[in-house]
């Protein structure tokens, strides 16, 4: 009877960690998402996981991000048949870049740039699955990335001083 109840234990064990996505705390598990999102935007579970990651980034207290108008807006141009799907990514990137950089939470740069980085490897995932995702305010980002001056498209926004 002893051994039934400590069996018993370990599978309620583990099927609480189980539920919990493994010990994973919200915040590794917006972070993952984050880096699964930008390699796989078509995936099966990808909208779920988007929808969670937006939702969880947007009401969290842990960090605070910017969707700023100057880099952000881009993402809002109707042409851009993946808009949404973008502008999800840039908000759930920069998330994950202040979680994983604690000690850069308070530079908006350095936010807004990991979020338009993290845009653009989405952008280019994208296009691998779906040639119809091209965009030209897209490959223009890509251009920019590219030639190393998305840094200072970005700086240039002023994001983190309005």
């Amino acid at each position: 009877m002893k051994k039934l109840t400590i069996v018993l234990g370990l599978l309620l064990l583990l099927g609480l960690t189980a539920q919990r996505g493994f010990g994973q705390t919200d915040q590794e598990k917006l972070i993952k998402a984050s880096q699964f999102l930008e390699a796989r935007p078509f995936d099966k579970d990808a909208k779920e996981m988007r929808a969670w990651a937006v939702k969880w980034a947007s009401d969290t207290k842990d960090v605070t991000v910017i969707v700023c108008g100057g880099t952000g807006a881009v993402l809002l141009d109707k042409k851009i048949k993946f808009g949404t799907e973008l502008i999800g990514q840039y908000l759930i990137a920069m998330t994950a870049f202040k979680l994983e950089n604690p000690d850069q939470a308070a530079d908006e740069d350095a936010a807004q740039l990991a979020g338009m980085e993290s845009v653009v490897k989405t952008y280019e995932a994208m296009l691998k699955e779906n040639p119809k995702a091209k965009a030209a305010r897209m490959d223009d980002l890509l251009a920019r990335r590219n030639a190393g001056t998305l840094a200072k498209y970005v700086a240039d926004a002023d994001c983190g001083k309005k």
